[in-house]
């Protein structure tokens, strides 16, 4: 196979299995296909979460982890098996790369397999248990959004395509929208200490389940985008 074959191979969603005797079958998923399936997955979440637990509820929980505790704990950590799999399995171009692949991996499991602390006790395991899984989630955004930023962008060619400037554009727009969503989090958090009837009249529009989905959002996008799902920014 030439250069310019494999090159058009990899642009595909499914290649042919290189291991297969019959080079026209059967097919398996492309690295392309998998980083779309990732992005996917993200962008799906947040509604499938509402609108699954909505005829039960009638209610928006107040974070996306309290999904945990609902009848659509399945899809959720389920979700995040997913992609944390995924980005500790995916294998980059450089070092950086696959460690930014792999701590948000185990972040990402970390944040399925430690349920958040809901009822906010104070002591104990669930205490502990609670704050590890925040941290876990604070980390996994900052590995994601960090990755747009800093690792999306970069390219081979020193004078990048129109469409690759496009694409760094998208990068940098949801790198930047998951910072600024776990950044509105930890501001909120605040204003229970320090402006309590503040914090329990925002607490009403579910703020931090907003920001959350925003942010899974946009880490969705950057994959999709990443994977060449949208043909008019692929070159």
């Amino acid at each position: 196979m030439s250069t310019m074959q494999v090159a058009v191979a990899q642009k595909k969603t499914f290649v042919p299995d290189p291991q297969s005797p019959t080079p026209d079958k059967p097919f398996i998923l492309s690295y392309l296909g998998m980083r779309q399936i990732a992005g996917w997955v993200g962008v799906v979440l947040p509604f499938a979460l509402v609108l699954g637990n909505w005829p039960v509820s009638h209610r928006l929980e107040g974070s996306m982890s309290a999904y945990y505790f609902t009848r659509m704990v399945s899809w959720f950590c389920g979700s995040l098996w997913v992609i944390g799999f995924f980005m500790a399995g995916c294998r980059g171009y450089d070092k950086w790369d696959e460690l930014s692949g792999r701590l948000a991996g185990f972040f990402a499991l970390g944040v399925a397999l430690l349920p958040m602390n809901i009822n906010a006790i104070d002591q104990g395991w669930v205490l502990y248990r609670g704050w590890l899984h925040l941290t876990c989630a604070a980390l996994l955004f900052l590995d994601l959004a960090l990755t747009s930023l800093l690792l999306f962008t970069r390219s081979n060619d020193s004078v990048p395509t129109k469409k690759k400037l496009t694409r760094n554009a998208c990068y940098r727009v949801c790198g930047w929208a998951m910072l600024t969503c776990i950044g509105l989090i930890g501001v909120y958090n605040l204003l229970q200490n320090r402006a309590p009837v503040l914090y329990d009249q925002i607490g009403h529009y579910r703020p931090v389940f907003w920001l959350e989905a925003g942010a899974v959002v946009a880490f969705g996008v950057a994959w999709l985008v990443k994977g060449e799902t949208f043909q008019f920014i692929r070159d």
